[in-house]
């Protein structure tokens, strides 16, 4: 009795995997477009299934494929999904816009690499959700937005590096930069200390091993230099563009596992001198002209200055061979003056100003016009009605927000 129960115990277990296969194989077909999407919401929700391949392997193919991938620096979740919405192919975790808006201080090192894991784990489920709700919703079949992530300076010695390397790859980020200062602080703040290249070179293998081994070999690591800018240097000399140069080289000759240890290098200027940025990009590829740039437009960098017009394009810049841009605090300061001119005008005009913004809103064609848009409610309400929940049904979703505001109440 005991065998036979045993043998019906793995007959299931067998049945139940060749029926994942069949839904995983089916979808698969929609993807490749051979069968059309089901005509409803509750189906596509039915047959729905998350892409299998690890989001690092995606921004690998889109640095392959695009000439340049640009992304914002965002903070959170919604930044993610908004980012999707505007069309962008990646997104940036910023340590100074996660610093600044999640603690309200500057960006110092105030938080710990399990914060930073857990903060870039929801983001990446963001973009997750957003997949899912375009499919759900419209019929779509849309690229999660693979996010790359400030990583500091790897948060203490290789093995912390190795343990942070872990918990952003369990999280599913694609990307991740490791910078050569001593303890962590923005770029672009003064007093920057230097640790010796040997140190910085430690925490790219250590960061390169764990993933390999780990066997995320796309990960995409990205060596930073602060050298440029840097007050102290082990050198014993001041800060400056040639001594970038020399950081960068060394960490590009780096290897472990038969192959470059980086995959992208960075250096962060001090301002948007183009001389600068083509003098490092030209004496780094000189030597290594197969190793991808990388370039942060910060917002530190006054941007109204004439003295740097015309301002060049993302073109020249990947002419140059800067394949990842980025813009650190993006979201930070658009989302922020935008609020603040909200606040303002409530301040001036009351209840007046409500309507106003709906109009602003209504005009840009933010997804944040109604709010349930962008948190992906509709698609919620669509697994309610799939999995027979008597409260969350999908037709009750198919209106605004003021609409839906008052279903299920009386006159």
């Amino acid at each position: 009795m005991e065998a036979r129960m045993w043998e019906n115990s793995i007959t299931e277990r067998v049945q139940s995997t060749d029926r994942a296969k069949q839904r995983a194989l089916a979808f698969q077909a929609v993807r490749e477009g051979r069968v059309a999407p089901a005509a409803t919401a509750e189906g596509r929700f039915v047959e729905f299934r998350f892409a299998a391949v690890h989001p690092s392997t995606v921004l690998r193919r889109l640095l392959d494929k695009e000439p340049y991938v640009f992304a914002p620096g965002l903070y959170n979740a919604g930044g993610v999904k908004l980012a999707a919405y505007a069309g962008f192919k990646a997104a940036y975790l910023s340590g100074f816009s996660y610093a600044v808006e999640e603690h309200g201080v500057t960006d110092v090192g105030v938080f710990s690499r399990a914060e930073l894991a857990e903060q870039a784990a929801r983001m990446v489920r963001a973009s997750d959700y957003w997949v899912r709700e375009q499919y759900v919703e419209h019929g779509d079949l849309r690229d999660p937005l693979p996010l790359v992530v400030d990583m500091e300076d790897g948060h203490g010695g290789f093995g912390h590096v190795q343990s942070l390397t872990r918990a952003l790859l369990q999280a599913g980020v694609a990307a991740g930069h490791i910078e050569d200062q001593t303890e962590k602080r923005c770029g672009h703040l003064p007093g920057k200390v230097i640790v010796p290249a040997e140190k910085q070179i430690e925490r790219l293998l250590a960061a390169r091993s764990e993933a390999d081994q780990m066997g995320y070999d796309d990960f995409v690591l990205i060596a930073r230099t602060d050298a440029a800018g840097a007050r102290y240097t082990p050198e014993g000399v001041a800060g400056s563009i040639d001594l970038a140069v020399e950081r960068t080289l060394r960490y590009a000759r780096a290897e472990i596992h038969h192959r470059r240890a980086i995959d992208l290098a960075w250096c962060e200027f001090k301002d948007q001198s183009w001389e600068a940025i083509t003098y490092w990009a030209r004496k780094v590829r000189a030597e290594h002209a197969d190793l991808p740039l990388a370039i942060n437009l910060s917002s530190s960098f006054d941007w109204t200055d004439r003295a740097h017009f015309p301002l060049y394009t993302f073109e020249m810049l990947a002419d140059e061979g800067f394949k990842y841009l980025f813009m650190t605090l993006a979201d930070c300061h658009s989302g922020r003056n935008g609020a603040w001119e909200f606040f303002k005008d409530i301040r001036e005009r009351g209840i007046q100003a409500f309507p106003a913004l709906q109009r602003r809103e209504a005009e840009s064609g933010t997804p944040s016009q109604s709010h349930n848009t962008l948190a992906g409610t509709k698609t919620y309400f669509t697994g309610g009605t799939v999995f027979g929940s008597g409260s969350f049904l999908a037709g009750d979703m198919r209106a605004s927000d003021a609409e839906i505001a008052k279903v299920g109440t009386s006159a």
